[in-house]
């Protein structure tokens, strides 16, 4: 799979799983950036570069944009820990 494809898949999985549009960007420079910011009409989510090299560091940005747009807000650290040991 390619790189463009890679981010097309995760867009629309986030999209599917939270019912909305978002923005998704890939952050070249920062490798492992996460941000999700909800200001926007419609949320912008930030990955780094990582998620072409590592599958599991993309899922976990997954998982944290879907319950960061279901709640309208930024996770805490030990709140998405939780999250992810449930899953």
């Amino acid at each position: 799979m390619n790189n463009d494809e890679l981010v097309h898949r995760i867009r629309n999985k986030i999209q599917r799983l939270t019912d909305g549009s978002i923005d998704l960007r890939v952050d070249v420079e920062n490798y492992n950036r996460l941000q999700v910011d909800l200001d926007e009409e419609v949320p912008q989510v930030t990955l780094g570069a990582n998620i072409y090299k590592y599958s599991g560091f993309a899922r976990m940005c997954v998982e944290y944009a879907v319950a960061s747009i279901r709640e309208r807000r930024d996770l805490e650290t030990l709140e998405f820990h939780l999250l992810l040991a449930r899953n």
